[in-house]
């Protein structure tokens, strides 16, 4: 199939969307780069802001299995060290896995997080009202929400050897990408998008 073209977007400015946020990756990302994509809600948005980026390789979302995005850019990253790693991750996927945040410090691993921060399981939302159960009661949106206590990615990441910044606008985002790929070892940005 032909490639397409290189033509990489302006800086997004504004709100902080997955759109914005796939064209602050489009413009920054490495060729070469491995995409671990587990962003679930997130994702298809972002993965479509780079068909004209360099060229790069981009692991999706394996059937919903939600948690194994930063794992398998833990796992692309150990094994092609030369290579930059992007994960893109919601916050209830990443949840489940967070843990290997510390195993990318302790290696020392070239991989960039990025964690929407929603603060909900947005893709089990939209897997309940698949069912035709009708709209959540108060119980049941308890359970679907990640608000009560509200995760602070930063300090978990930090907690665990990984530095980390939040962004909640287009530029906060798109400058802290910049840096995030311009350093050496992990580095993880809290990217606070809505829940829609």
């Amino acid at each position: 199939a032909p490639v397409a073209e290189l033509d990489l977007p302006g800086a997004p400015t504004g709100d902080l969307n997955a759109a914005t946020i796939g064209a602050s990756i489009a413009r920054h990302m490495p060729e070469g780069s491995f995409v671990s994509d587990d962003g679930v809600s997130n994702g298809l948005p972002s993965f479509l802001m780079t068909q004209r980026a360099r060229p790069h390789d981009w692991m999706m979302l394996t059937g919903g299995a939600i948690g194994q995005g930063m794992p398998l850019a833990l796992g692309a990253s150990l094994a092609a060290p030369d290579r930059k790693t992007l994960c893109i991750t919601g916050d209830g996927a990443g949840m489940y896995t967070n843990q290997a945040l510390w195993s990318m410090a302790r290696e020392g691993a070239n991989v960039v997080n990025v964690v929407f921060v929603n603060h909900s399981y947005r893709i089990l939302n939209i897997e309940l009202a698949r069912t035709g159960a009708g709209n959540p009661g108060p119980a049941a949106q308890e359970l679907l929400g990640l608000g009560h206590p509200e995760i602070d990615w930063v300090k978990l990441s930090e907690a665990q050897g990984v530095p980390a910044a939040n962004a909640t606008t287009a530029e906060e985002f798109d400058a802290a990408l910049e840096r995030a790929f311009a350093a050496d070892g992990p580095q993880l940005i809290a990217a606070h998008v809505p829940a829609r």
